[in-house]
């Protein structure tokens, strides 16, 4: 992936493409019959992950070529959440809310992350503590940083 370290005033975002790369390996197909990617695909799609969040930009998974499945992209884009990636690329406009929502923290989420923030601000010189009856510690407030932030800049866009 290079080293991207450094360059955050000029990078907002990695990316990576799937149509791309299989033209460029001279690949036939990229997607196995049940539509998940097939193996060299995984590999190159994880290091974009993790040298996106390496490099602190946005990791934006790939595009959907398959516009007309919009429930296949709800599942892609719920995954690419759960794994770490930030945003989804669109080629169609009807992507463009399903993408939203699917990156957007829920209600819950934000609430949950709240309480993280405020059990750690009473407890200040906690390294551990326990939420609801689960261990949480520094993952929990940088995971829980991100969710607030995320939701402020969303509120902030609606208004």
């Amino acid at each position: 992936l290079g080293n991207y370290s450094g360059l955050t005033s000029r990078l907002s975002g990695l990316t990576w493409g799937a149509e791309d790369l299989g033209a460029a390996v001279g690949a036939t197909v990229n997607l196995q019959p049940n539509k998940d990617w097939t193996t060299p695909y995984l590999m190159v799609r994880a290091l974009c992950l993790f040298g996106a969040h390496a490099a602190e930009v946005q990791a934006i998974d790939t595009v959907m070529a398959d516009f007309k499945d919009l429930v296949q992209l709800k599942n892609v884009c719920d995954d690419a959440r759960k794994d770490g990636f930030t945003g989804k690329i669109a080629i169609h406009p009807a992507q463009v809310s399903i993408i939203n929502e699917a990156f957007s923290p829920s209600e819950e989420e934000v609430e949950h992350a709240k309480a993280v923030l405020t059990v750690f601000k009473e407890n200040p010189n906690a390294g551990t503590l326990q939420l609801d009856g689960k261990m949480i510690d520094k993952p929990h407030i940088v995971q829980a940083n991100r969710i607030v932030d995320l939701a402020n800049q969303i509120a902030k866009r609606k208004r």
